[in-house]
């Protein structure tokens, strides 16, 4: 009977485990402003690459039918990506209720979903370069100076401890201020002798 107690209250705190102590929607240290900044930028150059392909393939062989398909699966399913992380990194954690720019935040962020949605329907170029500037301005809005990241300073922390180490002389339990000429005239025997 214990062992099925204890059984039940560990399968529900496995279940629960998630909504026992909620705090983001990523977990700290795993994501960092920067490296959500470069996954946006390179989808833009990505989209921007793939609608010019898709544009210009005359679609008549197999191959340039095959590749045109396949930039289209690409384009929709990096926009769902972009708007998931627009939602979960930016709308749930980023942007707090009582954040002075607020209205602001929450325009932008809606038209930066409002354009992965055309940019999923579409294959026009002009409709990526919104997104762009409309990004560009967004991210603006989240710089912090002097931002780093922090296992990059750990990192940092790290290394200049290694070159620190590295660089400190090893000491020794003897002066060496001392003649190392062993030309002396007493017998070695005479004193192991004494």
């Amino acid at each position: 009977m214990l062992k099925k107690i204890l059984l039940i209250g560990t399968v529900i705190t496995f279940f629960n485990q998630g909504s026992l102590f909620p705090h983001c929607q990523m977990p700290c240290g795993i994501y960092h402003d920067d490296m959500v900044f470069d996954q946006i930028d390179q989808f833009i150059e990505t989209m921007y690459k793939g609608i010019t392909v898709i544009n210009d393939s005359p679609f008549t062989t197999t191959k340039q039918r095959n590749e045109t398909i396949r930039w289209v699966m690409l384009k929709e399913k990096q926009s769902d990506e972009m708007a998931h992380i627009i939602t979960t990194y930016f709308l749930q954690q980023k942007i707090e209720p009582n954040d002075a720019d607020l209205p602001k935040k929450l325009t932008s962020a809606h038209k930066l979903l409002f354009l992965l949605v055309a940019i999923k329907q579409n294959t026009d170029r002009k409709i990526v370069k919104d997104f762009s500037d409309e990004w560009n301005k967004f991210k603006q809005m989240f710089h912090v100076e002097g931002y780093e990241c922090e296992i990059e300073k750990l990192k940092m922390k790290r290394w200049q401890e290694a070159q620190k180490n590295a660089q400190v002389p090893h000491s020794h339990d003897h002066n060496h201020d001392h003649d190392h000429n062993h030309d002396h005239d007493h017998d070695h025997d005479q004193d192991i002798k004494k």
